[in-house]
């Protein structure tokens, strides 16, 4: 017997296959009115997925909630746990290309890559040189959240020559030098670096008073959540050149993104993509398919939040 599983999420449709090798599937995005949610052992979902109480209430023999991502901050964890609801993700698979984009963003932000591209596009290379931009080497990057996104973007940091230090709920075992005040760090860094979790924890956690704590020239990069940054309050720090700019790959509210922000000229938006290669999406499927495999078929306990 097969079970039957829902996935939820557009996000991972060209890997529907996967899931399908061992289960009966269906696509909510697919489904007309009247769906029968009792027929499902499982639901996957994405991470920003409103997996709230008021949708987890139409399933009555849920087992698995499998989190295709690191971040479950979707998923109302307390409705799992009493309902006995286990809960999964797929961590480590996506470390890399997490890490990867941060950097990437950061040195294009600093380097102003695409105003670049755009300057020859343009035809204004012929009339100018194009304007100085900002070295990274031998300058401090702080990072909020060193779990293994933030420990691998911090080899990649020191590969340019820069000086990494961190800040989180608790010191970890690491050479880096910890701050246990945001607010002192971010006075001493040239770059933060946000790749600590989502949720109520975390929100709002970057908001005015931080950002008038940092240095005119510092710049933002966010690969963790939209909801970790005021967003307002970026928007009027780096309006009014509180701050010299920020690359975001997550926001509130995505894909709706303020407008706001797109009529800025020190931003850089990525489409929440920093996982977002073939090799790693694959990965994440065939690990969240493994996790329902691993409870429902195997009855083992692996990759468990809760």
């Amino acid at each position: 017997m097969k079970y039957n599983i829902l996935v939820t999420d557009i996000l991972i449709k060209d890997f529907v296959y996967i899931f399908k090798k061992d289960f009966n599937v269906d696509c909510l995005w697919l489904l007309k009115k009247n769906i029968n949610f009792n027929k499902y052992q499982s639901i996957v979902v994405t991470g920003g997925f409103k997996t709230n109480k008021e949708f987890l209430k139409n399933f009555k023999n849920l087992k698995i909630v499998s989190v295709f991502g690191v971040g479950y901050d979707g998923v109302d964890l307390n409705f799992c746990k009493k309902n006995n609801i286990v809960v999964t993700n797929t961590p480590k698979v996506l470390t890399k290309d997490v890490a990867d984009l941060a950097l990437g963003l950061m040195i294009s932000l600093s380097r102003k890559i695409y105003d670049s591209h755009k300057f020859i596009i343009e035809n204004k290379w012929i009339k100018k040189p194009f304007p100085l931009t900002i070295s990274l080497s031998e300058k401090i990057v702080g990072i909020v959240g060193l779990g293994e996104i933030g420990k691998a973007f911090s080899k990649r940091a020191k590969s340019l020559s820069m000086e990494v230090v961190y800040t989180g709920p608790n010191k970890k075992r690491s050479k880096l030098k910890f701050y246990k005040n945001l607010n002192e760090m971010v006075k001493k860094v040239d770059y933060l670096v946000l790749t600590c979790i989502g949720g109520k924890s975390t929100k709002n956690l970057i908001n005015r008073e931080i950002l008038k704590s940092m240095k005119r020239t510092s710049m933002i990069i966010n690969v963790s959540r939209g909801s970790v940054i005021n967003q307002d309050d970026l928007i009027y720090s780096l309006k009014n050149k509180i701050i010299s700019g920020a690359a975001l790959d997550v926001f509130d509210n995505e894909p709706k993104i303020n407008n706001k922000l797109k009529k800025l000229k020190n931003i850089l938006l990525s489409p929440h993509n920093a996982s977002a290669t073939l090799e790693t999406r694959k990965k994440m499927a065939t690990l969240s398919k493994e996790n329902i495999k691993d409870l429902l078929v195997k009855k083992l306990k692996k990759n468990f939040i809760i």
